[in-house]
């Protein structure tokens, strides 16, 4: 905790924020108080006043007039309440009023204070005013303790909010700082090379557990990533060794003198080269199709996907006519947003690889609907044939860089056409599957399909 940052600031908020809510209540309790206490002592003073006034009018009923009228009652009721009494007639004019049992000592009418007045009512109509001065009074010191009790209940207040802020923030901020702190370091060291560095078990609470695991899964993908980059160079490696191998062997022999620089010899040497030219070029489209993944290469248009199916078709007819294939169509009109030159090469990739693997005879369909299953809101591309379809055990692995089954390592190619489906599919927000048939392969691509006004039409 003392050498986390972050903790010392939750600590120090949690115990700010707690001090801060004792002394807002504290004020506001100050506040309401004063008011309150001030409002009855007012209350109580013009109640005092009030008393003064009818003790006068009981006495001058009596008399029979103020000059007679004995004030003794109603100075000793001012003296009580720590007041000055002074009495006015009808004019406003001070009245001397003397008692029967002589002067008496009373407080100063002229000192300050606070004024309270009360008409003196005889038989229904004012005889005069009683003027209470109050100069201090019970209530008034009364309100003066209880401030002085609320400012020391303020400070114990706000101290013990501290301690229990601070025995509520420290395990808490430790529960916080503890899984940041392991991601930091085990994040450090994935960044150091340690590619099995893992956040592992953990009791983080909240997004704190769904951060660790984030991680987790991000170093999970990142390792897988590291060893699919590994076995693609390896792979190409191994691609590459066979025939440069033969190109070496065969110029050897040939500078050696072992071998006639025949024609026959150039041939061979001619073959190699062209196989290593497809590999480069299956390269350059796999690298391709990889940019359209993470680049804004593609470009969204309008378009048809059952045009797009019928152009390739057409463009691909002398090729399926070589392999005497049967290639049956059932396109219906689909409006999706997409690359009209990757959405061909999709169309082109599935349709080879039907050709290559379909024994002469065959029967090839090229198939674009609207999927009904999810209301019309997605284009499905499928491509099946009568081949001798993919194996279970294969099927996991048939969209790997480079992969080839063993049953197909007879047929010529690199293995990575369908890798590069998978990833423009992908790059267009869509999935290709391998469908389960009774007989051969079916491949079905799945393209969500946009409204005609979302995409803009191709200039």
């Amino acid at each position: 905790m003392t050498r986390s940052p972050l903790g010392m600031r939750l600590v120090a908020g949690f115990v700010a924020v707690a001090v801060a809510a004792v002394f807002v209540l504290a004020g506001l309790t100050l506040w309401r108080t004063k008011h309150t206490v001030g409002q009855l002592a007012q209350e109580r003073q013009q109640a005092t006043a009030d008393a003064i006034a009818q003790t006068l009018a009981l006495a001058y009923e009596q008399n029979g007039g103020w000059p007679v009228t004995d004030p003794h009652a109603a100075t000793m009721l001012a003296i009580q309440a720590g007041a000055a009494l002074t009495v006015l007639d009808v004019d406003g004019q001070t009245l001397e009023l003397h008692s029967q049992m002589g002067d008496m000592a009373q407080l100063d009418p002229v000192g300050h204070g606070v004024e309270h007045r009360s008409q003196v009512v005889v038989d229904g109509r004012g005889v005069g005013t009683a003027v209470v001065t109050f100069t201090s009074g019970e209530l008034a010191q009364a309100e003066q303790h209880v401030r002085d009790a609320l400012r020391g209940t303020v400070l114990i207040g706000a101290l013990v909010a501290a301690v229990v802020a601070l025995v509520v923030a420290i395990p808490l901020a430790r529960r916080v700082i503890r899984p940041l702190a392991r991601v930091t370091d085990i994040a450090r060291r994935l960044g150091d090379g340690d590619a099995t560095a893992r956040v592992g078990d953990h009791d983080a609470p909240g997004e704190l557990g769904a951060l660790a695991t984030t991680f987790d899964e991000m170093a999970d993908r990142l390792e897988a990533h590291e060893a699919t980059r590994r076995n693609l160079t390896a792979d190409i490696a191994h691609e590459l060794r066979t025939p440069l191998t033969l190109l070496q062997g065969s110029c050897e022999e040939i500078i050696d003198g072992i071998a006639e620089p025949s024609l026959e010899r150039f041939v061979q040497l001619h073959d190699d080269v062209l196989r290593l030219r497809r590999l480069v070029d299956d390269l350059s489209v796999l690298a391709d199709a990889d940019a359209a993944t993470t680049e804004s290469t593609l470009r969204h248009e309008q378009c048809d996907l059952a045009d797009i199916a019928a152009m390739v078709a057409d463009s691909m007819a002398p090729l399926v006519e070589a392999h005497q294939h049967q290639l049956r169509r059932h396109l219906e009109p689909v409006t999706i947003g997409g690359d009209l030159v990757r959405l061909a090469q999709i169309v082109t990739s599935l349709l080879a690889n039907a050709v290559k693997f379909t024994p002469p005879g065959g029967h090839i369909d090229l198939d674009v609907h609207a999927d009904p299953i999810a209301g019309q809101s997605h284009a499905i591309l499928a491509v099946s044939d009568d081949g001798p379809g993919i194996s279970p055990a294969d099927r996991p692995r048939v969209f790997e860089r480079f992969y080839r089954a063993n049953d197909t390592r007879a047929v010529a190619g690199t293995g990575i056409g369908l890798a590069v489906v998978q990833q423009l599919v992908r790059a267009h927000r869509g999935r290709i599957e391998i469908a389960d048939t009774p007989r051969g392969t079916s491949m079905v691509v799945t393209l969500p399909r946009v409204s005609a006004s979302a995409v803009p039409h191709p200039k």
